[in-house]
């Protein structure tokens, strides 16, 4: 008897651990199912952001309080736009002060960049696929590290993005509004006409400044790092 009841005791041993393993594994799998579900969403999230027919704002100005930059998908509310909104495929632009633009890239192409100006009267508005039918103006930007800087940008800064009206002047004073992709010689001089209002710039080594605004200053400046009211450095 005692043989058998140990082995009963043996056999429901046995039995339990087999049963512990199997929920360990069961456990196992549902974790790595839900491992795999969380990147498989994340990595959907990030293609629905920066899908080929999607588009971003990198630049833009509005002159007066009546006009703006909107877009929207479908039958929504208009949204104002903003620098580094990215615009659906399916969404549309809208436009309605003359002396307004906007300017976007693919969300997934930095080095085309799609101006739309304002209609004379009335409202302008553009479907994305229609922008994207449109001709690009090509840009390019500084491919160097901190280590090894672009020699082709030295002395200069890109601009990857603006808010409202900046002037440039270069050194011979000529003047002309900033927009995505200009290169900024060391020699030349910035003015961010409203408050609150920025530029980014990047340098040789692919770091970027943003200005705040209103504030004049040298591109020396921000490229000695020298202090000039207010900026954030973010290193890449």
């Amino acid at each position: 008897m005692v043989s058998r009841s140990m082995g009963r005791i043996g056999s429901g041993s046995f039995t339990e651990r087999v049963h512990e393993q199997r929920s360990r594994v069961m456990l196992k799998m549902v974790r790595a199912g839900a491992i795999l579900f969380f990147l498989i969403a994340v990595a959907g999230f990030a293609a629905a952001q920066a899908k080929p027919g999607t588009l971003k704002v990198v630049g833009l100005y509005s002159e007066t309080s009546d006009g703006y930059v909107s877009w929207r998908v479908g039958t929504a509310e208009w949204t104002v736009a903003k620098v580094g909104d990215i615009i659906p495929a399916n969404g549309e632009i809208k436009i309605n002060v003359d002396r307004d633009w906007v300017e976007v890239i693919q969300a997934t192409n930095p080095n085309a960049v799609y101006e739309i100006d304002g209609p004379s009267s009335g409202d302008l508005i553009k479907k994305v696929t229609d922008v994207l039918k449109g001709k690009p103006k090509l840009v390019s930007f500084p491919k160097g590290t901190t280590s090894k800087p672009d020699p082709k940008y030295k002395d200069k800064l890109v601009v990857t993005q603006y808010s409202s009206r900046q002037i440039y002047r270069n050194a011979g004073g000529d003047e002309n509004d900033i927009k995505y992709g200009d290169v900024l010689d060391i020699k030349g001089k910035v003015r961010i006409i409203a408050i609150n209002t920025i530029v980014t710039l990047m340098n040789a080594s692919g770091g970027v400044t943003t200005v705040i605004g209103p504030l004049v200053f040298d591109v020396e400046k921000v490229l000695t790092n020298q202090q000039i009211y207010k900026y954030l450095n973010e290193e890449k």
